[in-house]
């Protein structure tokens, strides 16, 4: 093959790559809702696409400590918004509990297992193993609702100390579930970490950006944030919020020397190894996002978002043979419904499962995963009064088109 043969293959595969989605569909899928751009962030974007980017002005070799952009103030801010002492960026909130945990491991290693609540995201589950920590769930009340219950979180804190005479190293809440969008008090949970004096970390990936959290009344000692599912941003990027009287465990100071060099890096952070790897869109997109962040959080607009949900699954359940999972009414706007209606119109169908996708589709609305009629999410956050009732009306007349209403 030669070599212009090569780069035109190359070329013709991967030089003009686009996405379906653009202004004239509406996207419900349930994890990008939260991460859409804003017009800012856009901006941005094409001024920082560019990697390391952001380090064009970077005086002291670390990107927290870059000024111009303002990526000390943003920092600080974004601490402030969220009501807890620090704020660092991470690859993703998967990796911020990731850090939370070895950081925990380290300063109390004897204690080897972490309390979390059986709705938990499959990256708490990894954040424990590559640990080397056990996991203990909490159970939930099953179906249809599967609400957890905070007594259930002190009898779990009490039977491990019963079995192992140990404390867990942490307890892990999932602030709003992915599998259906459960809202879950963290106050509650965090003044029975406090009283037994356990670290509490809340996963917020699905909430921080959209729904407002004060870590200080909550008791929450570690905070993980999802930029590009919930904080419109360009992925991938996290954030770690933690407490001050975990700060010098978290922020490790490099103390290596080279034997042969005397090569050393006393201003990197070992934990981050060096920075964390959001050097340019990343981070910038996160900021550009964040004064529309703390708005769109703010009590009204957070109580319109679960209004506009609550007003789809009011209409949508006239269609026969549906039923929508966890708990009701709505606080956030991932929904997750059981549709063996549409099951069963697939059985006959020429395009089997596909046919509800690309009945929406039709219909000018994307977001629905592929070859799935059994059961269904869609987030319909922050789109528009007009949107939600058109998606609500395409919803019952595909139902209506196949006889279920």
């Amino acid at each position: 093959m030669t070599d212009l043969k090569y780069n035109n293959e190359l070329k013709q595969k991967y030089a003009h790559l686009s996405r379906t989605v653009n202004e004239e569909f509406i996207n419900i899928h349930p994890i990008q809702r939260g991460g859409i751009l804003t017009p800012e962030a856009y901006k941005s974007l094409i001024s920082y696409g560019d990697g390391y980017s952001l380090c064009d002005n970077c005086l002291k070799g670390r990107i927290d400590k870059i000024e111009n952009p303002p990526v000390v103030d943003f920092l600080k801010d974004v601490a402030t918004y969220f009501n807890i002492d620090n704020v660092m960026p991470t690859a993703a909130a998967r990796k911020s509990k990731q850090i939370a945990m070895k950081v925990l491991s380290e300063k109390f290693p004897k204690r080897k297992t972490v309390i979390i609540d059986s709705l938990s995201h499959y990256t708490t589950y990894l954040a424990i193993e590559t640990n080397n920590l056990r996991v203990k769930e909490v159970p939930n009340t099953g179906y249809p609702e599967f609400e957890l219950k905070s007594e259930d979180f002190r009898a779990a804190i009490e039977q491990l100390q019963k079995d192992e005479g140990e404390l867990p190293l942490l307890v892990v809440l999932t602030h709003v579930d992915y599998k259906y969008g459960n809202y879950n008090n963290p106050k509650p949970i965090g003044e029975i970490c406090k009283e037994f004096k356990i670290p509490f970390l809340l996963n917020a990936a699905y909430s921080g950006g959209i729904l407002p959290i004060d870590c200080n009344k909550s008791h929450i000692d570690f905070l993980a944030c999802s930029g590009h599912k919930s904080m419109a941003a360009s992925g991938p990027i996290g954030l770690l919020g933690f407490k001050d009287k975990y700060y010098d465990d978290v922020m490790v100071h490099s103390k290596i020397e080279g034997n042969l060099t005397n090569k050393s890096f006393p201003n990197k952070i070992c934990t981050f190894m060096g920075c964390p790897p959001v050097y340019g869109a990343p981070l910038i997109t996160l900021m550009a996002s964040f004064p529309t962040i703390v708005k769109r959080t703010q009590e009204k607009y957070v109580k319109q978002e679960a209004e506009k949900a609550n007003y789809v699954i009011d209409n949508i359940q006239k269609i026969k043979d549906l039923k929508v999972l966890g708990k009701l009414p709505k606080k956030h706007p991932l929904t997750n419904i059981e549709t063996p209606c549409f099951e069963k119109v697939a059985e006959t169908h020429s395009r089997r499962g596909f046919f509800l996708r690309e009945e929406f589709k039709e219909r000018g609305i994307l977001g629905l995963l592929p070859g799935i009629s059994k059961e269904i999410k869609f987030n319909t956050f922050n789109l528009s009064w007009d949107q939600v009732k058109y998606f609500t009306q395409v919803f019952l007349e595909i139902a209506e088109k196949y006889h279920l209403i």
